[in-house]
């Protein structure tokens, strides 16, 4: 087995050890039959608005994405690149452990249109990077905003000032300076992602109503927020499984947000179902875009 094989499969066996010990003290926070019965009874209209507005974030992450390839100067056709965005979805989603997403984007974007790998990884990296920016940002406004009720402004208010004052300049300062091919589509791009991620708090607002969570929405939005950030970064399974679960239970602890742990992780779970079940999508375009792969190489 050579070198980047092994250290694939290394990340994964410690993505899994990671995801293994999150659920295990997950379960022990929880109470199992609150936790069944609160899946067992969502509110299904509710749910369908949250598998709507899950995917509405998605169609303007997209967009995004097309705009730092545009920079590039490689301009997809929008209904392809949505298609190849749901295929990378599902690629992120059920093939852990093999070549992600954005690796397989790259990889069958320079094969068709033969644009240079360098400026592929550049733009798919830098939007992963823009995303998580909007999130932070938003997961520090949350915590501004609520921060009084929970006590966060008493012992963390000025890092959460600075955390939301400095966001952006810093990722303006790390485009003009590493990344300056695409300063031109910075403000749309950063509109976009924050849409798309105010989106996804939308969907966390219908994920709520549908598990009948009554109050302390704002703290979960925050939490929900903080565990994106989380299961952002390559230390999780696709979908951010266990450690969006952990984190959610652990926030939901007396001491922090103080809310019901088997709601914080029936909330997780409906949201790690909605997210492979919007994937599956990239079924229906993944022969289309196999398809094109295939003619890619014979050319």
């Amino acid at each position: 087995m050579d070198k980047q094989k092994r250290n694939k499969w290394l990340k994964l066996a410690a993505q899994l050890v990671i995801a293994v010990v999150a659920i295990y003290f997950v379960i022990g926070e929880i109470d199992l039959e609150e936790y069944k019965n609160r899946l067992l009874g969502v509110d299904i209209g509710w749910l369908v608005l949250a598998v709507l507005a899950f995917n509405l974030s998605k169609l303007i992450a997209a967009f995004r994405l097309n705009h730092f390839f545009r920079a590039i100067q490689l301009d997809l056709n929008t209904q392809f690149n949505l298609k190849l965005y749901y295929v990378g979805m599902l690629y992120n989603q059920v093939f852990p452990g093999g070549i992600g997403g954005d690796g397989y984007k790259v990889y069958l974007l320079n094969k068709r249109f033969k644009s240079p790998v360098k400026g592929l990884i550049a733009a798919t990296l830098l939007d992963r990077i823009s995303g998580v920016v909007a999130l932070g940002f938003l997961t520090f406004l949350m915590a501004l905003i609520g921060g009084e009720a929970y006590g966060l402004m008493e012992g963390y208010g000025f890092l959460i000032w600075v955390g939301l004052i400095i966001a952006y300049p810093c990722y303006y300062l790390l485009v003009y300076f590493l990344f300056p091919t695409f300063k031109k589509v910075n403000h749309i791009t950063n509109l976009q992602a924050l849409i798309s991620q105010l989106l996804q708090v939308l969907c966390a607002f219908f994920m709520l109503k549908s598990l009948s969570v009554t109050d302390g929405y704002l703290d979960y939005f925050t939490l929900f927020l903080t565990s994106s950030v989380a299961a952002a970064f390559p230390i999780s399974l696709p979908g951010g499984l266990g450690v969006r679960e952990g984190l959610m239970v652990l926030g939901a602890a007396p001491d922090l947000f103080n809310l019901d742990k088997n709601a914080a992780l029936a909330f997780a779970s409906l949201f790690f179902l909605i997210t492979l079940f919007s994937s599956l999508i990239g079924l229906i375009y993944l022969r289309q875009v196999k398809s094109i792969e295939a003619k890619s190489k014979g050319n």
